[in-house]
């Protein structure tokens, strides 16, 4: 059994994947961690580098490919085929670098918190992450995709109960949240969002952005449109989970959201988001659904996959 294992999701991130993997390999000193990388969709190449900063440091890690390109699924995939036996299970985005101490403050609250099953990473900079970090450390109710962690038997009680995200959900990350709020259950456990802990030392940081930068200015626009395709997700999950539990949630979020506008109509938004909301359902129309072997991990590569015994980690101390 390792001490870690630490799921990382990337799709086209060479830029930022040997940073992430760096910062990894020295928050996890002392301790048997094992990345597992699920390079998902990504057309460039992310494995590679990432398999090169993982020699250059020693850190164990399996590489995953996935061919088609959604995190939902490769969170799917890692609960239920990829997961190695671990006492605590991390998740981490690829273009993000981690701090120091950020795993080992998470597994600490974890262990000193037995009414939370999920502990959340705090950004450290990014507006929105910065003017939320407070709220998150003192009321909860933020899983922060960049840097989480849940406990080995939440993610245990969900594979049992068969629950999956729904495939190309864009909004995973809240959907897990949201489940931990609830403890699996939203018919009979109430929303309390105080489940999910954090931990001020806990930090992440992400790629600086610049409205200078074309491409910055690109993501930024179709950031904007799966937000509008977010907040359809948001109406059409609670239209089921409050009648049907998780369980009843469907395969695909693209069918359920549009079960849901052909049942309850388009919600309302503002002037300003309508544009975006428009082009969300025509993304959402047009989409094609994913064959099934697309949505199967393949391995690329493993380096250093046993865990070390006790005399190794002297090597590596804390």
């Amino acid at each position: 059994m390792w001490d870690w294992n630490i799921a990382v999701f990337c799709r086209n991130e060479q830029a930022s994947i040997a940073r992430c993997i760096e910062s990894l390999t020295h928050a996890s000193r002392g301790r048997r961690a094992l990345i597992t990388l699920i390079v998902n969709g990504s057309t460039d190449d992310s494995a590679e580098t990432a398999l090169a900063a993982a020699e250059r440091s020693g850190m164990p890690i399996l590489i995953y490919a996935i061919a088609y390109a959604d995190k939902a699924n490769a969170i799917n995939q890692f609960f239920y085929e990829l997961r190695q036996p671990a006492k605590h299970y991390f998740f981490v985005d690829a273009y993000v670098k981690i701090g120091p101490r950020a795993l080992r403050e998470l597994e600490s609250c974890l262990a000193t918190r037995p009414d939370i099953a999920a502990a959340t990473g705090i950004g450290v900079n990014g507006r929105t992450m910065y003017r939320n970090a407070q709220t998150t450390l003192t009321q909860g109710g933020h899983l922060h995709g960049q840097l989480h962690t849940l406990r080995a038997d939440f993610i245990n009680r969900l594979v049992a109960s068969k629950i999956r995200l729904p495939i190309k959900l864009y909004r995973g990350d809240g959907l897990l949240g949201s489940m931990v709020i609830h403890n699996l259950d939203p018919l009979h456990t109430p929303w309390e969002p105080k489940r999910i802990g954090s931990s001020p030392g806990a930090t992440y940081e992400i790629p600086a952005t610049s409205i200078f930068r074309p491409s910055d200015l690109r993501r930024q626009f179709h950031r904007e449109i799966r937000q509008q395709r977010g907040h359809l997700e948001n109406a059409a999950i609670k239209s089921i989970i409050y009648e049907k539990g998780y369980e009843g949630l469907p395969s695909s979020a693209s069918d359920m959201i549009l079960a849901y506008i052909e049942r309850f109509g388009l919600p309302r938004v503002p002037l300003a988001d309508r544009p975006f909301q428009a082009l969300a359902l025509r993304h959402l129309r047009r989409a094609q659904r994913p064959e099934p072997a697309q949505l199967q991990p393949r391995l690329l590569s493993s380096l250093n996959t046993e865990p070390a015994d006790e005399q190794q980690l002297q090597l590596f101390p804390a």
